[in-house]
């Protein structure tokens, strides 16, 4: 084989792996299952959400032979779009916040643990699982009170090219958004 036709072959071969790999972004929009109410008494809360997650990567995967793959991520900053769920949530529960600071003496930490997809590794055609996990913290005077909310949601079949992942990683936030909202534990501890 002449040096010509190698190194064509080489720059095919390098475009035709290069087209079966995707970066994917979803965009992160949770409904807030959230009722009205006036437990909070316009009690004024600090809040803060951080990202705990190693990575800011929701998904990966690898076809046979590495021939295939994708990347799925956020288009924006989860913490930052929890956040402004989260203070929606305590508004509407008849809370004010505001920023947390360490002088605040009522005060909600949420910590977003995992927010991950991922594909059957056998076969990409049987399913997809999506998985969020969010952790809240309570800070009222000298009281405190910490819980965990996992929402885990499955579709089969599915293959990774239909690409039903913004509507299960949403609705697996919003899952662990209403299991926190209906934490009376959590509500009570902010409302004292």
């Amino acid at each position: 084989m002449s040096p010509f036709k190698f190194a064509l072959t080489k720059i095919s071969l390098f475009l035709i792996i290069a087209g079966c790999s995707q970066q994917h972004f979803v965009n992160i929009d949770p409904a807030l299952p959230v009722n009205r109410s006036d437990l909070g008494h316009n009690s004024t809360v600090g809040l803060k959400v951080t990202d705990s997650r190693s990575s800011n990567l929701i998904s990966k995967w690898k076809g046979k032979y590495n021939f295939r793959r994708f990347r799925i991520s956020p288009e924006q900053d989860i913490a930052t779009v929890l956040h402004a769920k989260i203070a929606t949530g305590l508004q509407k529960t008849g809370f004010i916040t505001k920023r947390f600071s360490s002088h605040n003496s009522q005060a909600l930490k949420v910590e977003i643990l995992q927010l991950q997809s991922a594909y059957d590794a056998s076969d990409p055609n049987r399913g997809v699982k999506v998985g969020a996990v969010l952790r809240a913290q309570c800070i009222n005077k000298d009281q405190t009170y910490r819980g965990e909310y996992r929402e885990r949601l499955t579709r089969n079949p599915i293959a990774p090219t239909s690409f039903p992942n913004q509507t299960l990683v949403n609705a697996s936030l919003s899952g662990a958004l209403k299991k926190m909202f209906s934490d009376e534990q959590l509500l009570n501890c902010l409302a004292r």
